[in-house]
């Protein structure tokens, strides 16, 4: 088996994670000589222009002595959570592990002198816990980089990149399996994210690296703070969330509401982040003790009831990005359709157009397992969801059904031998990536497009991409079905015109016709383009 395959899917199986930042902010908690300061508190030193030797007596409240890995992990499990990252090192360059490059570290600049670290990674470990790493390349202590800015975007110096590098060797070699590493800001040449990616990837083959080493060398692709996208990526993805979106690290006023409200809102984060096929991880702020925010514990309690009742629908489920629902989004596997009631409808009926199999069973996944009514006429399935029934949090619907597939897909083009029919882009699942050099130039792109083809009757086809203005060459992959094809529109000042080898279809029968660049992950370039399938 493709190793690289293997560890992007147990790295996507794991959906669910427990993020945290702590170090010296966490005793400021967001409160500099009386005065709440606003903004993110893991970068109160720079929000609240803090000098380095006022800042640094914050060493003496990190006491780490209510600091319990064990409490954390068990947390993080009841939630239903499968891994836990933390931060190492944040902006301020205060080092959580006994780095052996700086003695600004939680063993050496505080009274904890523990390696609070070493006991959280084997902690994981000790619970079967997948364990993962926060790193920031900006290092505001660090006397070799660049001065602080305000946008933690700079360039990493020849001094700064060799610490680091010898900083991830520390962590890659003396804390176990790592999931994944999660790097932050700066702004590294594409040779430095190069250089920092073969180093994880030679210490640590199975560790996931995101999209914040930046220059397109990933694993993984993560989206901005607190994002939660409403489209579709190609390839894997993450979601980073905190509890508050105001700041990270922990902050003593921070109003925190209902925990209730807390709890439908992550909840309704991580089922939405699922049904696109993202990773959703939960950022919590613990306190310069070490001690969790009941809040936050009460919080993930509640999830984690929610999640004893509702897990198999994240769990080894995936998108169903062609199934379009009125009242919500749903993931499936074989045989099983998970449906998210976001909205219930006025009648209280569900319905899923364009049914294809038998009439399905249906229940609530409440464990329970009580059946739904359910009706299957002119090809609609509607299922009645009693008010009763509804959770506070989502309400998730399982159906169970025979056959392949049981729906048509949004959006599906129908065929026939009659005439040619155009593939509209308006009418395509888009896929998209995310890259940038730095966090300022992250942005989204457009990688595919993905079209559901029925044909009404069984023939040999073609397919023909055009550009009637012309243009630069353009090399693009297409996939008919599980079949490969590449070919390139040439630089024309007229038209530009291919056709691709005849295939057959068959009556009745979903085949996804998809368009992608040759280059794999490059930008789509489908200004002007357009597909006609035609039969033979």
């Amino acid at each position: 088996m493709d190793t690289k395959i293997s560890k992007v899917e147990s790295w996507k199986k794991m959906k669910f994670g427990l993020m945290m930042h702590w170090g010296l902010y966490s005793v400021a908690g967001g409160v500099w000589q009386g005065k709440n300061i606003e903004g993110y508190n893991e970068q109160i030193k720079h929000r609240a222009k803090i000098s380095w030797p006022d800042y640094l007596t914050l060493c003496e409240g990190f006491t780490a002595e209510k600091w319990d890995p064990d409490q954390i992990v068990k947390v993080a499990q009841d939630a239903g959570m499968n891994y836990v990252v933390i931060t190492t090192k944040h902006h301020d360059g205060f080092n959580l592990w006994h780095t052996k490059l700086s003695d600004f570290n939680a063993v050496e600049a505080t009274p904890a002198k523990r390696d609070v670290l070493k006991l959280l990674s084997d902690a994981c470990e000790r619970h079967h816990m997948n364990f993962g790493l926060y790193y920031s390349l900006i290092d505001w202590h660090y006397p070799g980089a660049l001065p602080m800015s305000d946008h933690n975007s700079d360039p990493l110096t020849p001094a700064l990149e060799d610490y680091t590098v010898g900083q991830l060797r520390e962590l890659l070699t003396g804390y176990g399996p790592i999931c994944e590493i999660w790097f932050d800001m700066a702004k590294p040449t594409l040779e430095q994210s190069l250089k920092f990616a073969k180093l994880v990837h030679a210490l640590q083959p199975d560790c996931m690296i995101s999209g914040r080493i930046w220059n397109g060398q990933d694993d993984f692709m993560e989206c901005g703070d607190n994002e939660t996208p409403d489209f579709y990526f190609e390839g894997p993805w993450e979601s980073s969330v905190t509890m508050f979106h105001d700041t990270w690290g922990y902050r003593s006023w921070q109003v925190r509401g209902n925990v209730e409200d807390k709890v439908r809102e992550k909840i309704r984060d991580l089922a939405f982040i699922t049904a696109k096929g993202g990773n959703y991880l939960l950022n919590i702020g613990p306190r310069g003790d070490g001690s969790l925010v009941e809040f936050d514990c009460e919080v993930l309690q509640g999830i984690g009831r929610w999640m004893k009742t509702h897990g198999e629908a994240i769990y080894n489920s995936n998108p169903e990005p062609h199934l379009k629902l009125d009242f919500g989004y749903a993931t499936g596997r074989p045989g099983k359709l998970y449906l998210y009631v976001a909205t219930l409808p006025a009648d209280g009926i569900l319905q899923v157009p364009g049914w294809l199999t038998t009439l399905p069973e249906v229940k609530v996944l409440d464990g329970k397992g009580a059946p739904l009514s359910c009706t299957l006429q002119q090809g609609t399935l509607a299922m009645t969801l009693p008010q009763e029934k509804l959770d506070h949090n989502l309400t998730v619907v399982e159906v169970n059904y025979n056959g392949d597939q049981p729906y048509l897909p949004r959006n599906v083009i129908s065929v026939d031998r009659a005439k040619p029919t155009e593939l509209p882009l308006p009418s395509s699942l888009a896929w998209h990536r995310m890259v940038g050099q730095d966090y300022y130039s992250l942005r989204k792109f457009l990688t595919g497009r993905e079209w559901m083809v029925r044909p009404a009757v069984t023939g040999e086809w073609k397919l023909a991409a055009s550009r009637p203005q012309g243009g630069a060459p353009a090399g693009y992959r297409l996939m008919i079905g599980d079949t490969p094809t590449q070919f390139i529109l040439p630089h024309s000042e007229t038209a530009q015109h291919h056709e691709c080898k005849p295939f057959k279809l068959k009556a009745g029968k979903l085949i996804k016709i998809k368009l992608q660049q040759i280059a794999e992950g490059c930008e789509l370039d489908d200004k002007g383009l357009n597909l006609t399938l035609s039969p033979i």
